[in-house]
């Protein structure tokens, strides 16, 4: 992401969000292909890998030889194309997963997701939500190819974690929920990937009173372009995990934010729609002639009909 992209982006957020084109055979990557993901397909997240283009995401399915219980895990697959209407990818797990969910007791015994992937001292860590026994929390993996990974443990409290190198550190964004269960956005620093500085300084600029995201932000993603590090993220104004809208800000210290003044940039699908009822995730990747939008849509709200696949959306770049 980079200025280019700012500038897409006029004054009117009606304009914004339906100057991107939803793809019409949403969702672009389906569930029910492989075991691991008969349920759900979530939580997409890019990584150019040497010669390679890496998507990680999250397949909920059932656990072999545990019928009836089902889990998420992180899997990788390689993109082989990727613009407007078009996604192809080789999944890379067959029967395995890249990150599994851990043993009965672990910090991650009931669940591994929200990838989120880079390089640092020559090998891929990959940094997740991990739902288990006690709060939810952080865990890592470590991979010399992307695709098979070990992992390192817990890190931290917290959950849907992003990440990039800035001034030689790891810079960790992530979520945890205030006193009324909506979620607000923390950064972390670590220069050994492991152990982790939060800071707790409150984030400015977002989350303005009366502002579509004024309740709660989620699953950010953030992106390095220089002077400024990029966010795209989720936010609602009434509901804390639900979000129908993202919005796009930038910073240059990644606490002081300046919004897009025509945020919400992106918006839900129609409703009814595979994408219409709530949307997490932005996944942005730039093309010769556009920027594609993968992400995870569901048709409904937690309460009724939570579906979860991954779909994809694009604007042209002129």
């Amino acid at each position: 992401m980079n200025e280019r992209f700012w500038n897409l982006f006029g004054d009117d957020y009606r304009k914004n969000c339906l100057s991107w084109v939803h793809h019409p055979e949403n969702p672009v990557i389906p569930a029910g292909t492989k075991p691991w993901k008969s349920r759900w397909t979530a939580n997409p997240h890019f990584l150019q890998l040497r010669e390679k283009s890496l998507l990680y995401y999250r397949g909920n399915g059932e656990l072999p030889g545990r019928e009836g219980e089902y889990h998420d895990r992180i899997v990788v697959a390689e993109v082989l194309e990727i613009g407007p209407e078009r996604l192809k990818i080789r999944d890379l797990c067959d029967e395995s997963v890249a990150v599994d969910c851990g043993w009965p007791g672990e910090f991650d015994c009931k669940e591994a997701l929200d990838p989120a992937v880079t390089v640092f001292n020559g090998q891929v860590r990959l940094y997740y939500s991990a739902i288990g026994d006690g709060a939810d929390s952080i865990g890592a993996a470590v991979s010399d190819d992307g695709v098979n990974f070990k992992k390192l443990g817990k890190i931290m409290t917290g959950r849907a974690p992003d990440v990039l190198v800035r001034d030689g550190k790891i810079q960790l964004v992530y979520q945890l929920p205030d006193a009324v269960g909506a979620y607000r956005p923390y950064l972390a620093s670590s220069e050994d990937g492991m152990n982790f500085i939060t800071d707790d300084k409150p984030w400015c600029g977002l989350m303005l009173p009366d502002s579509w995201d004024s309740l709660s932000i989620a699953t950010m993603r953030v992106f390095d372009a220089g002077e400024y590090v990029y966010m795209l993220y989720a936010g609602s104004s009434y509901l804390a995990d639900e979000p129908d809208y993202f919005g796009l800000a930038r910073s240059k210290d990644m606490v002081n934010w300046e919004q897009h003044p025509g945020n919400p940039i992106f918006g839900c699908g129609p409703k009814g729609s595979v994408d219409g009822g709530a949307i997490w995730g932005p996944a942005l990747c730039e093309t010769d002639d556009a920027f594609v939008l993968v992400y995870e849509g569901s048709p409904g709200k937690y309460q009724w009909e939570l579906d979860s696949k991954i779909c994809m959306a694009w604007i042209d770049k002129s």
